[in-house]
């Protein structure tokens, strides 16, 4: 996690202006404290960061909750957050109070990477968030497509049960193989097949996920000037996003040529994306880059399948 190295250096600098200004500012009536859930004792400048700032931070959640109940106040640097860690919690969440907590903050790593808010996992709550939504159910996840899927994951399982019984009783990499199972579903699924530079996308993809996975300076201290120039989580992310966007762009227009030349009327998810920016007809235009980060969360990240649980 690229916070370690450099996360004293900043609290300190911090510490030293903040100092400054209370100093220079005199006493002021102090403002109404809000009621919080509960949660653990934190510092200056990094708030519960010390907490949670480990190898595996899903693990140091985990015990913090134990502790201190199903709703957990957590202040992540300049963040503050709320930990959500049981079903009851997650259902009033997630499904009661839906509207409430539908909208997603603006973060820099998330906004580079869903072009500004133009997919549908990272959107602001809102007309645009509410197409995409309605695109998912009724085209991407309709009942024809769904009958589609479950034909493809019949047949990738035999073949991956296939490929495990030849090896007669070697070592076999669990976590590997369900990676190559889960991307050869997607792919088959998106792209009616394997596509050119897969391997690169997903190499791209794998690193983005483990950049968004960690703790990034300039999420965690998004007003801060400094945190900005000492972390390379934003330069880093730009960089793959770049890539991926580059590699999406010629998928897109040698679909458009393959299918222009077929007259196969079976749509994998990218034809049904292509006919929905053929046709305009949306409030909300669908263009590469929001086709882009529609699929981007369709592939399973293999960092996320190798995480000790």
């Amino acid at each position: 996690m690229e916070m370690l190295p450099s996360l004293c250096f900043i609290g300190l600098c911090t510490l030293l202006v903040v100092w400054f200004l209370k100093l220079s500012s005199g006493k002021s009536k102090p403002a109404a404290k809000p009621h919080l859930p509960p949660g653990p004792w934190t510092l200056p400048i990094i708030g519960s960061l010390h907490h949670v700032a480990s190898v595996l931070p899903h693990r140091s959640m985990m015990e913090l909750s134990h502790r201190y109940g199903p709703l957990m106040h957590l202040t992540l640097g300049e963040v503050p957050t709320v930990i959500v860690s049981s079903a009851e919690a997650a259902t009033l969440v997630m499904k009661t109070k839906d509207p409430a907590f539908a909208d997603r903050p603006n973060r820099v790593t998330p906004d580079i990477i869903s072009c500004g808010g133009k997919g549908l996992a990272f959107a602001p709550y809102g007309g645009h968030w509410r197409q995409m939504r309605k695109v998912c159910i009724v085209e991407l996840l309709s009942s024809k497509q769904v009958k589609r899927m479950e034909g493809i994951r019949a047949k990738e399982v035999a073949n991956l049960i296939r490929s495990m019984t030849a090896l007669n009783g070697a070592t076999v990499n669990i976590s590997e193989k369900m990676a190559t199972l889960s991307n050869n579903i997607v792919s088959r699924a998106v792209f009616g097949g394997k596509f050119p530079q897969q391997e690169e996308y997903l190499r791209e993809l794998d690193k983005i996920s483990q950049l968004m996975g960690g703790f990034c300076l300039v999420d965690l201290f998004p007003s801060s000037r400094l945190a900005r120039w000492l972390s390379s989580g934003e330069r880093l992310m730009k960089k793959s996003q770049s890539r991926m966007q580059h590699i999406m762009s010629n998928i897109i227009e040698g679909h458009k040529a393959a299918r222009a030349a077929s007259h196969d009327d079976d749509e994998d998810l990218l034809d049904v994306l292509l006919r929905l920016q053929r046709d305009d007809t949306l409030e909300f235009p669908l263009t590469t880059e929001s086709i882009n980060t529609v699929l981007f969360v369709s592939f399973p990240h293999f960092s996320d399948l190798n995480c000790t649980s």
